[in-house]
Order: structure tokens, then C-alpha cells, then sequence
């Protein structure tokens, strides 16, 4: 079996088995993944998606058209959602039977994607590509992608200091094959697409952990001052974005 098979079965063993053991990492995270920055991410994420209503979608996942697409109320002409785990594809499916949203699940791992070459106007996932042997999955998810179509990820990047001490505290939240964004996959991106960065959460990190401490609301005086400071920080120095808890991937293929 070759490597990238065996990095394939890691990961469909571990969420299939449902291994993972995320409750103490969404607990300290609480306050990031609802304050301030992530509200603006979704108005990102919201423009983004608003012109896909007569497009042909692929989610490389099972579960994020949820937030990124239903919640925005966008049903695209035709929605499709990919997994390599058996699990993660009956939990999507489920979900969407249930909220009466239109999509094909098909179990397929993202490496060897199952479609013809330019079959895809919008490629998306969140929390995915940094799961994946990532310049591999990024041929693939080009290859499937239109001319002139689109992708948006939304993936944690590694050097943030304060992601990664809870990363460092809390090995069980993930497989052991998974790598955040850095530099090097950002310019990987590059070269397939033409790209915009939205990056979320430098002080607000830290901030958010706190928050959680002293205030009920995740939207407060705390989260608002680290939030505004990130703002401030990226537009003075852009090169910091990867410093940064996460980044929303935007972007057009090349031609």
C-alpha cells in the first residue's frame, strides 16, 4: 500500500470510528468560533457564495454546505458532497434529508476525485484541505474546477502561537496526519488559483480564551478591542496574515 493509501485509511479509520475527542477544544474556542471574527468571516463567506444559484457545486466534505451554503439560503443547480468516510457521509446526508437540501453524497477520497476535468463551477470545504496530502488534493479539486471557476476553503493555519498551545493541549481533537496551513501550501495555492486571503484571528485568540472566563456573551467588549486590533495589525503589516488563527481561501483557476 503506498503512503498516500495509508494516509487515506488513517483518516477514514479515525472518522469513521468517530475517534476524535473535540469537546475540550471547542470549549476554550468557544468564544472564537461565535465572537466578532467569525462573524465577519461569514459575511466573507455570504458575498462569496450569493451568485451560485445556477452553478454546479462540489463540497469536498460532507457537512460545511450547511453553514457556507443553506444557511446563506443558496441552493445551487446542482450540489454535490464527497467524503472518504462512510460516517461523515451518513451524518451529511442525514442532515440534508432532514433540512430538505438538495445534494448527491458519494463516498470518494478527495486525492482521486471520481469526475471529469472542468466539471465544477465552485469547489468548497472547510476544515478539509489540511487533512489531505495537500498538493495532490489541490491538482485534483484545479482539475475538476472550470475555467474561470471558483473555490473557498476555510482552514486553521500552524503558526499561531496561542492555536498552537491548544493544539499542544489537546492531542486527541485530531488525526495525527493533519497539518494547518503555512506559507508553503498558501503558495501552492498560487499556482492553481488566483487568490484573495481572508484571515481571521491573531489577538482575537487569545482574547476569546479569556472571554470565555469573563463574559457570557462571545460578543463583547474583549473580543470586539482583539478584533478591531486584528484588523488594524493586517491592513499596517499584510504579511502577518499567516500569523493568524485561520484563512478563507478565495479564488479563481488560472487559465
Amino acid at each position: 500500500m503506498t503512503q498516500l493509501n495509508e494516509r487515506a485509511e488513517r483518516e477514514t479509520q479515525i472518522w469513521d470510528e468517530q475517534r476524535l475527542e473535540r469537546e475540550t477544544y471547542e470549549t476554550v474556542l468557544s468564544h472564537a468560533n461565535l465572537g466578532p471574527a467569525r462573524q465577519k468571516r461569514d459575511r466573507f463567506i455570504a458575498d462569496a457564495v450569493a451568485d451560485l444559484r445556477d452553478k454546479a457545486v462540489l463540497e469536498i466534505g460532507s457537512q460545511a454546505w450547511q453553514s457556507v451554503l443553506n444557511k446563506n439560503g443558496v441552493n445551487p443547480a446542482s450540489m454535490t458532497c464527497i467524503n472518504i468516510s462512510q460516517t461523515e457521509l451518513a451524518h451529511g446526508q442525514g442532515a440534508s434529508a432532514e433540512m430538505r437540501f438538495p445534494a448527491e453524497f458519494r463516498l470518494m477520497d478527495a486525492h482521486k476525485l471520481d469526475f471529469p476535468d472542468a466539471h465544477f463551477d465552485f469547489v468548497f470545504g472547510v476544515a478539509i484541505l489540511h487533512h489531505l496530502e495537500f498538493e495532490v488534493a489541490l491538482r485534483e479539486i484545479a482539475r475538476v474546477t472550470k475555467p474561470g471557476g471558483r473555490i473557498l476553503f476555510v482552514e486553521p493555519l500552524r503558526l499561531n502561537p496561542v492555536a498552537q498551545l491548544v493544539r499542544l493541549m489537546t492531542p486527541r481533537a485530531r488525526t495525527p496526519d493533519e497539518k494547518p496551513l503555512g506559507l508553503e501550501e498558501l503558495r501552492i495555492i498560487a499556482r492553481y488559483f488566483e487568490v484573495s486571503h481572508h484571515y481571521s484571528e491573531l489577538f482575537h485568540v487569545p482574547a476569546a480564551v479569556l472571554s470565555g472566563f469573563l463574559f457570557k456573551s462571545p460578543d463583547n467588549v474583549l473580543t470586539r478591542t482583539a478584533d478591531w486590533l486584528d484588523r488594524v495589525v493586517l491592513k499596517a503589516v499584510p504579511a502577518m496574515g499567516p500569523f493568524y488563527r485561520t484563512v478563507t481561501v478565495y479564488g479563481r483557476k488560472r487559465a
